[in-house]
């Protein structure tokens, strides 16, 4: 059984390793993207715009839970990417009160090549420490999102 100096430690190689994947995944991201189709987009904007597609279409409150934001920052961030045509704001048809908010039909297709980027950030860093570690790691992936499944659940 780990002592805490030792879990103390192993939190901050994966915080630090977390955050060198990001930086690195983000830097390449925004120097691949064409300016011409996204003027101006910000890192929370993207994840935004991916959330929404991983979800096909949200509740402003559904998204702002997803980003661990309050729905008036969420709020804000999605007029922004209406104005620009990037997403879309639609009445609920079950529920008028709500509105649906989707990625724009427009867009799609360069959020499936940025999906693709990520992707293949992520292939790119298996082929340099080798598929048996990238197995691993995806393992270890399975454990945590079932923890937090669990956590969420309870």
């Amino acid at each position: 059984m780990a002592d805490d100096t030792e879990k103390w430690e192993l939190a901050r190689l994966v915080n630090r390793t977390e955050r060198l994947l990001h930086h690195h995944y983000m830097r390449r991201l925004f120097a691949e993207m064409d300016p011409d189709s996204f003027p101006m987009l910000t890192p929370p904007q993207v994840h935004m715009i991916m959330t929404v597609r991983q979800h096909g279409q949200v509740t402003l409150k559904q998204l702002a839970k997803a980003l661990h934001v309050k729905a008036p920052a969420a709020s804000t961030m999605v007029e922004r990417l209406v104005e620009l045509g990037i997403l879309t704001r639609e009445e609920n048809p079950t529920d008028r009160r709500e509105v649906l908010i989707r990625v724009s039909h427009r867009d799609e297709s360069q959020f499936q090549v940025i999906e693709r980027r990520q992707l293949q950030f992520a292939m790119d860093m298996f082929d340099k420490i080798g598929i048996e570690y990238a197995r691993v790691w995806a393992d270890l992936c399975k454990c945590i999102q079932e923890a937090l499944a669990e956590e969420e659940a309870s």
